[in-house]
């Protein structure tokens, strides 16, 4: 798939608001990619961020960029002793200490001064050159999904490494650039002091080499888990009175099934995690039946899992 298939899928997938952001760090002497624009004013790293999943694709020059932090942590421009002492945090008021502000930029990650010569930013779907990280600013179960996919061949956890400070130079350009792998942040205070990034948003960043692999990934959830996680299936009906004095005893579960509905698909007895559920021959046509309803534990999977909807469970 090319950048602009890629960008389709993953937008359709996770229903995505903004594209997601191609970036890429050019070396001295580097080709500057074709269709992309110097701004007309200074930004910062993370405003630039905003203005590309917005359309906009940028060619950003060391004079171009309004932080010198972050741009410094990037290796576009050596770092101001100000920054590299960590004095400015404590004048920002961020950090109580300069062990605490030294300690937090001994941690992060940056590259040395000049091994960049510029950053380039642009729309997936319209960048023209291939990147070294896609950023994306999703909501969390988006970002939930995105975790999923990169486990679904795997089965593997994810560490991630990450701080309130230098959210989009530091953790979703540089540390994913070092270390292949992707991360997530929830800005910092430039990110959220200057880009329209809203409450309710965070950051993802992919290394771009991984994006198929997670695309291919995320086709196979859409079959399934997807859908069904955002239609809540296993929602219990609504209960009047969520309080009450005293627990119901013992917590029974009735378990009705409706033989008309049941086609005998067999997904309640495979998917039930205490076996309450057996496939019985009723009139030489398999039907499902609750043959130890004592030991539901209330979980809704039948119900949720049932495309006949067969079963319901209520509390006595």
């Amino acid at each position: 798939m090319n950048n602009s298939e890629i960008a389709a899928a993953l937008t359709k997938m996770l229903t995505l608001r903004w594209s997601p952001v191609a970036v890429k760090l050019l070396k001295p002497g580097e080709k500057i990619p074709e269709k992309v624009t110097q701004p007309s004013v200074p930004l910062r790293h993370c405003q630039a961020i905003t203005l590309a999943r917005r359309g906009n694709s940028l060619y950003m020059p060391p004079s171009r960029h309004a932080c010198p932090d972050g741009a410094a942590i990037m290796g576009l421009i050596p770092m101001s002793p100000k920054l590299r002492s960590g004095e400015l945090y404590l004048l920002f008021k961020k950090l109580p200490t300069i062990e605490c502000a030294q300690k937090m930029i001994a941690s992060r990650q940056e590259f040395e001064a000049g091994t960049y010569a510029a950053t380039v930013l642009a729309p997936l779907e319209d960048a023209a050159f291939e990147p070294d990280v896609v950023i994306f600013t999703i909501y969390p179960e988006q970002m939930m999904w995105l975790m999923c996919a990169a486990s679904y061949s795997t089965g593997e956890r994810h560490n991630f490494h990450t701080s309130g400070y230098n959210s989009t130079c530091a953790d979703l350009t540089v540390q994913v650039m070092k270390t292949k792998q992707m991360n997530i942040s929830f800005g910092c205070y430039g990110a959220r002091a200057i880009s329209d990034i809203s409450d309710f948003e965070a950051y993802v960043s992919v290394p771009f080499q991984q994006l198929p692999t997670l695309a291919c990934a995320l086709e196979k959830l859409s079959a399934k888990s997807i859908p069904e996680a955002r239609r809540k299936i296993y929602m219990p009906p609504v209960i009047d009175k969520v309080a009450c004095a005293e627990p119901l005893a013992g917590n029974a579960v009735d378990v009705r099934i409706d033989s008309e509905r049941c086609t005998g698909c067999g997904l309640c007895e495979a998917f039930c995690p205490e076996a309450v559920i057996t496939m019985m021959t009723v009139d030489g046509q398999p039907k499902a039946s609750a043959t130890v309803p004592e030991k539901c534990c209330a979980c809704y999977t039948c119900a949720g899992q049932c495309p006949q909807k067969a079963i319901q469970l209520t509390l006595r």
